[in-house]
């Protein structure tokens, strides 16, 4: 090689590193487009703060030598925000029996509840709870239900739950005309109780769940009536939003009037609809 071609050297290696470091820039912004085309859009989250719970409906209607129709709607929702849980239930259910001329209702009661509960400590929290209720079969007018109290969750696990609660309340029972009841006759009666329970939650399969709970209102003055309430519903999934549901309620009154029965079940099979995420 000439000497020329050496004096020459140096240039050529200048100039290709010059090319070389001109062109890779060009071709650097095709690789982000690649990864963006082979990553996947991220999946949208729930909202934490959405409510949730279950809607379910129920109805039945016979005809022939009976003719009867019934129809009962309840709702169970809750949403849990710093620290804190809120539940609100509604119960509309409506059953009539006979001919068109002399048909008898048979239920006719609508009711509802409010609760908060305060987290304390990760196994202890505080509630409030406010109930009303209103039965036309025994002319019921309005029942309201107020209690405060204190409760422990004995059991916190993502597929099940216990907690137990107990505190004070107070009942007040309107109605339309006057009754005896206890001794006592008058259109209004009024105690103060103490309220213990319990609620239980559990999923036992993927498609399968179970919420039960129990209140017991046991008064300590007034018109001496114990009150207890239970309610327990088994769901069976068939879709991501319906759910095949069989429903338990029963209350029980120590002292009634004298047309009246101390206890009162209900049992209904309906479809019940998911609410939220």
């Amino acid at each position: 090689m000439s000497r020329r071609s050496f004096a020459l050297l140096p240039g050529l290696l200048s100039l290709s590193a010059a090319l070389h470091a001109q062109q890779v820039p060009a071709e650097m912004p095709a690789a982000p487009a690649a990864t963006e085309a082979t990553q996947p859009a991220a999946a949208p989250q729930p909202d934490p703060l959405a409510w949730v719970g279950r809607m379910t409906a129920s109805l039945s209607a016979t005809s022939g030598n009976s003719r009867s129709r019934a129809a009962q709607a309840d709702v169970d929702v809750s949403r849990k925000k710093d620290g804190g849980k809120t539940t609100l239930t509604a119960l509309v259910s409506e059953s009539q029996s006979g001919k068109k001329q002399d048909r008898e209702t048979t239920a006719g009661k609508w009711a509802g509840t409010a609760q908060h509960d305060r987290d304390i400590d990760p196994e202890h929290f505080a509630f409030a709870r406010m109930g009303v209720e209103h039965d036309r079969v025994i002319e019921l007018k309005l029942r309201t239900q107020a209690a405060l109290g204190l409760g422990r969750h004995l059991i916190n696990e993502p597929d099940r739950t216990l907690d137990v609660f107990a505190g004070l309340g107070r009942t007040v029972s309107r109605y339309r005309e006057e009754k005896t009841i206890g001794g006592e006759t008058d259109s209004r009666f009024a105690s103060n109780s103490l309220l213990i329970g319990n609620e239980y939650t559990a999923q036992f399969t993927p498609t399968v769940s179970f919420k039960q709970r129990l209140e017991g209102y046991l008064s300590v003055d007034g018109d001496r009536n114990h009150l207890f309430k239970l309610s327990a519903a088994l769901n069976v999934d068939m879709t991501r939003t319906l759910a095949l549901t069989i429903a338990l309620t029963d209350t029980y009154s120590s002292r009634v009037a004298a047309d009246q029965r101390r206890n009162d079940m209900a049992l209904t099979t309906g479809l019940s609809v998911k609410i939220g995420p």
